[in-house]
């Protein structure tokens, strides 16, 4: 019978709790915390300190994308063509050639190039058992409007 072996008692228990916990964990893609060589805007005529600071601004705006950007725009969403008004470094301007609002609107433009690179993105699962508690919520909230509807507006 079916019972009577231990691998189908075993069996009973191990396989839907390997489906529920395949099922509650979902894949996530985040911008990876490794800012992608191509997004550093230095002009090939750029030399030690201006460099420097090229890669120090491009680190700072990796920051912020990873920090605000990643949040509003999903993977394979398209991305604006200007910039968000949070897509902004506050402080020093990196050279006192070039005001940090140009700057702004160059490391915008990479970030719209590096967006859609593979290598960009880290996959990872996440678990999550809203496939679970959804419907009970959708189902107590139709319940509830019904319910008023066919009562009467309090």
């Amino acid at each position: 019978m079916l019972y009577k072996r231990r691998i189908d008692r075993f069996l009973i228990v191990a396989v839907p709790v390997v489906i529920f916990v395949y099922a509650s964990t979902r894949p996530i893609k985040r911008l990876g915390a490794d800012m992608p060589p191509q997004f550093i805007d230095t002009p090939p005529s750029a030399r030690g300190k201006q460099r420097a600071a090229d890669v120090e601004l491009a680190h700072k705006y990796w920051e912020l994308a990873i920090s605000a950007m990643q949040w509003r725009y999903t993977y394979g969403s398209p991305l604006p063509d200007t910039p968000p008004d949070d897509f902004r470094l506050y402080g020093d301007t990196p050279s006192a050639s070039e005001p940090l609002s140009l700057s702004r609107f160059r490391y915008w433009h990479r970030f719209q190039q590096v967006w859609l690179l593979p290598e960009t993105w880290k996959t990872s699962r996440e678990w999550s058992t809203l496939w679970l508690t959804d419907p009970i919520m959708r189902a107590g909230d139709w319940f509830d409007r019904t319910l008023k509807d066919w009562v009467g507006k309090p």
